[in-house]
C-alpha cells in the first residue's frame, strides 16, 4: 500500500471517530487499530499483497462497523 492510501485511510478514520463522538485522547490509538479496515473500504475489499495482513480482521471490522453507527 502507498503511502498516500494509509494517510487517506487513518484521515477517513479520524473523521469516523470523532463523527461517532469518540474522546480526542482516544482517537490516535483507535485510528492506529482501524486504518486498516478504512483503507480495505477505499480499495473495494481488496486485499493487497504488499500489506501485512491483519490477524484479527474479522473483529476489527465488526469494531469499525460499531464506530459507523
Amino acid at each position: 500500500m502507498d503511502r498516500n492510501s494509509e494517510e487517506r485511510a487513518r484521515a477517513l478514520c479520524a473523521m469516523d471517530a470523532q463523527m461517532a463522538a469518540v474522546p480526542p485522547a482516544e482517537i490516535p490509538a483507535l485510528v492506529e487499530r482501524l486504518w486498516p479496515i478504512a483503507a480495505l473500504e477505499i480499495s473495494g475489499g481488496l486485499m493487497q499483497p504488499d500489506v501485512t495482513q491483519v490477524p484479527d480482521l474479522t473483529q476489527r471490522v465488526a469494531e469499525y462497523e460499531r464506530l459507523r453507527r
